[in-house]
């Protein structure tokens, strides 16, 4: 008789069965999770990266075009100082008093010197240390020689008053001078606004102890030199100008047209008188042009009568 062997399996308790799937099951769960997790951040981080690219591109495209119209504001301000400046627009010639540069030492002085001459807004610094081809540069322009600059600031530096030209900073280094500064002016408009700035300027040396390179820097943002171009200096205005961009600046529409009142109702009264005695004359149609007139002398009329108004304390 064959005696046969039988293995049998030992049963596996339920206990062990049961933490097995809770096992298995909770590492299922966490790997999903982190799946979802992960992908999450994903999408969060493109967004904001497309957000972010899309930010910097507007905020690019603004600046361009403020870079832009700061430019040809630039070069129509030449053009003007050139047309009524005072000074004379064919003398490059080179002021020769002083010392002349024979090393670095003498160069960095006569840079200091400049500044005390508030060089850059009246041209009236010596600038013995600059080289005649020098290329001056700020985040507006650019453009080569000395000559050309003087006339610049001299022609510009004749509307400003009450010039304050401050040195926070005087530092030589390795390529020539930097310097930090505080600006302010009033310009000589009929409505007499304050410019006011802080920035630097960097006076890049040669081998020959030359400044070749002037780089100026204006810590100012552009929207805000075009506010300060547009708002009188004094609080309290002198001259119908300052009342006018007062009103202007502050929302006032009486006082706005309270100021232009009177002139709209000098030029439009007598066109439009003109106008309609022709037209009575010749039997014709009103034409738009006396209608715009008639309108000017209305318009003049109510802001008057609000200016009146206000002045005895009713609007």
């Amino acid at each position: 008789m064959t005696m046969m062997t039988m293995t049998t399996r030992a049963p596996v308790p339920r206990a062990s069965r049961a933490v097995s799937r809770y096992a298995t099951t909770r590492a299922a769960t966490v790997s999903r999770r982190a799946t979802t997790r992960a992908a999450t951040v994903s999408r969060r981080a493109t967004t904001r990266t497309t957000t972010i690219a899309r930010a910097s591109s507007s905020s690019d495209e603004a600046d361009a075009d403020v870079g832009v119209g700061l430019k040809a504001a630039w070069y129509g301000a030449e053009a003007l100082g050139r047309v009524v400046g005072s000074s004379d627009t064919t003398g490059d010639a080179r002021a020769t008093d002083g010392a002349p540069i024979v090393d670095r030492a003498g160069a960095v002085a006569a840079i200091r010197e400049d500044y005390e001459s508030v060089y850059f807004v009246t041209g009236d610094g010596d600038m013995r240390a600059y080289d005649d081809a020098c290329e001056f540069a700020d985040p507006f322009a650019s453009f080569r020689g000395l000559g050309r600059f003087q006339r610049n600031v001299r022609n510009l530096g004749a509307f400003c008053r009450d010039v304050e030209l401050k040195l926070t900073s005087f530092e030589e280094t390795e390529e020539g001078v930097q310097t930090e500064w505080t600006f302010s002016c009033v310009l000589d408009l009929p409505w007499r606004p304050r410019l006011a700035a802080k920035g630097g300027t960097t006076h890049a040396l040669s081998a020959e102890h030359r400044v070749v390179r002037h780089y100026e820097r204006w810590d100012v943002e552009p929207k805000k030199v075009l506010t300060q171009l547009l708002k009188p200096a004094s609080k309290i205005p002198e001259n119908q100008a300052e009342v006018f961009m007062l009103s202007l600046m502050s929302g006032d529409i009486v006082g706005t047209l309270g100021v232009v009142a009177p002139v709209l109702f000098k030029t439009s009264v007598p066109l439009w008188a003109a106008s309609t005695a022709l037209r009575s004359a010749t039997g014709t149609e009103p034409s738009d042009v006396e209608g715009l007139f008639g309108w000017f002398v209305a318009l003049a009329c109510v802001s008057q009568v609000a200016k009146f108004l206000r002045g005895i304390g009713i609007s």
